[in-house]
């Protein structure tokens, strides 16, 4: 029992002091997890900052042999308070990202994350309720060598095959989601009629965020929706012109990319330098736009309606691209969508169109 006692206080507080860290890496997405569980938007900033101070106190109580018992029963306490704020959300038909390990890794709030919870509360409860659990230099002491290098290798291998069984299931999601979308009986046409209203959608991003169809047109401008996978060559070659786009053109155009995958990933985007990564697991998304593939680009204009066709393939999302730098409202009834439109200067004359020049390898 002792050994048990010992390694539940030591899982929570490693569970603790990363929650902890990993909170305060990204406190404004830890505020607005907090609005989202309903806190008051006033108290946000405080109690944004308080809930990973508590945690890393409550990891280092769980560590400590006189502090142990109390750090568990904290432990169990604040446990409950995250399982009743997402139980409720959960009733009322909503899940927001539950930031619990901030930009490292956060998802909607469900039934896993509930789960989660309720089994780190079960142990913290036993320690609260058996511990605490002999000194840690104690418990060492009356181990001999060979226990201990047994200790540290089931360790090694239970810690391997945790990573390697998530990015199995995070690949095997990312996989059906893609095949069911593809395969869904009589999809249509390939994109969406210009002109239609782009579905709407709330997605986590690789960031620890969530991005809303309405944040990215919060700007003003157009937006492009590029649909990419990490395993697509054509993808990766289009990767670095994208990253170029974000930067150069971030005044003029907002441009996503949504993918599957886990915030795990997010090391391999960044060595693309590409923003706005959203991840699409169901692949719902990808059903709801008519994607056909990837790379496949889609442009809204800034009132939610879509631009032109589907870009897909690697030089047509280029054509979007200048598409949406021209600017205008979709093509009305009777003109060929991407037409070119007038704009008006500050006197009502028509302006001359924009012309936007991609150079070879330059955006």
């Amino acid at each position: 029992m002792d050994s048990f006692l010992l390694a539940a206080q030591l899982l929570l507080a490693a569970v603790f002091a990363f929650a902890g860290v990993a909170k305060l890496l990204d406190l404004p997405g830890s505020r607005r997890a907090l609005v989202e569980f309903g806190v008051p938007e006033r108290a946000a900033p405080v109690a944004g900052l308080l809930l990973p101070l508590a945690e890393l106190a409550i990891a280092v109580g769980l560590v400590l042999h006189p502090t142990a018992r109390w750090a568990g029963l904290a432990a169990f306490m604040l446990l409950a308070a995250f399982i009743g704020g997402i139980a409720n959300a959960m009733r009322r038909g909503r899940a927001p990202d539950c930031n619990c390990f901030g930009q490292v890794h956060s998802a909607p709030a469900g039934r896993a994350t509930l789960a989660r919870n309720a089994a780190l509360a079960l142990l913290a409860a036993i320690v609260a309720w058996q511990g605490p659990a002999p000194a840690i230099d104690t418990w060492v002491g009356d181990r001999t060598g060979a226990e201990l290098l047994a200790i540290g290798l089931v360790l090694v291998v239970l810690a391997v095959a945790a990573w390697v069984l998530r990015r199995w299931s995070n690949e095997r999601a990312r996989r059906r989601a893609i095949a069911a979308a593809i395969s869904t009986p009589d999809p249509g046409p390939g994109g969406l009629p210009v002109g239609t209203p782009a579905p709407g959608f709330a997605l986590p991003d690789i960031r620890g965020g969530t991005q809303t169809l309405e944040s990215l047109r919060a700007l003003g401008r157009p937006v492009m929706i590029e649909f990419m996978d990490l395993s697509c060559a054509p993808c990766r070659e289009l990767l670095p012109s994208v990253a170029r786009w974000q930067t150069a053109l971030a005044e003029r155009v907002t441009i996503a990319i949504v993918t599957g995958g886990s915030v795990e990933e997010r090391s391999e985007w960044d060595n693309y330098g590409v923003a706005n990564v959203l991840l699409d697991n169901s692949g719902e998304l990808y059903a709801a736009y008519r994607a056909q593939g990837t790379p496949e680009a889609f442009g809204i204009w800034q009132d939610g309606s879509i631009a032109a066709a589907p870009a897909g393939g690697m030089h047509m999302p280029e054509v979007l691209m200048r598409i949406l730098l021209r600017g205008g409202p979709p093509a009305p009834e009777g003109t060929r969508a991407g037409a070119p439109t007038s704009v008006a200067d500050g006197n009502g004359k028509p302006a001359s169109p924009v012309v936007v020049r991609f150079e070879p390898g330059r955006a």
